[in-house]
């Protein structure tokens, strides 16, 4: 059975790279413990670890907060879930934008963001039914009742926004 030499996972006969790590399988994992290969090519010594985590949804969705705010992040480790013996996924960033790192994502523990984001949500729902109302005319009483809900789901948003920006 061939053997990420990364992450250790042993995979079925016929396979030839690893489907996380994107290395080459060996045939046989060495005795001694090694360093995990550097994909990516960088130098881990400039690198701060910003946080590890042990589900990789949430490591894509904190690199993806990072992406948007413009600080670069190197994601390495981990695998897919329920492997045994694979370390944790681990956040690194280049230690100048370390701060700028932390700030990211404790903005987005914000209530306000929080807030904006269902109000997106809420406004892509209402694009959903206006792009489906007019094919499906034998739902308009429940369409409008969720419209109705959207309403007044977004006046509570509003109302909660303000007593935010209040305190």
């Amino acid at each position: 059975m061939p053997f990420c030499p990364s992450c250790g996972a042993e995979f079925r006969a016929g396979f030839t790279q690893c489907n996380t790590c994107q290395v080459p399988l060996v045939s046989s994992l060495e005795t001694e413990e090694e360093e995990p290969a550097n994909p990516a090519g960088f130098d881990e010594g400039a690198l701060q670890l910003l946080s590890s985590f042990n589900e990789e949804s949430q490591a894509a969705f904190v690199r993806h907060l990072l992406d948007a705010a413009g600080v670069p992040s190197v994601l390495l480790g981990g695998h897919a879930q329920n492997v045994a013996g694979c370390e944790p996924y681990r956040l690194f960033v280049d230690e100048d934008y370390f701060e700028a790192a932390q700030e990211t994502i404790a903005s987005f523990h914000s209530p306000t963001l929080v807030t904006g984001q269902v109000e997106g949500q809420l406004g892509r729902l209402r694009n959903e039914l206006e792009r489906i109302g007019p094919e499906h005319s034998q739902l308009l009483p429940q369409l409008q009742a969720v419209e109705e809900g959207i309403e007044r789901l977004q006046a509570d948003l509003d109302a909660l926004n303000r007593a935010l920006e209040e305190e």
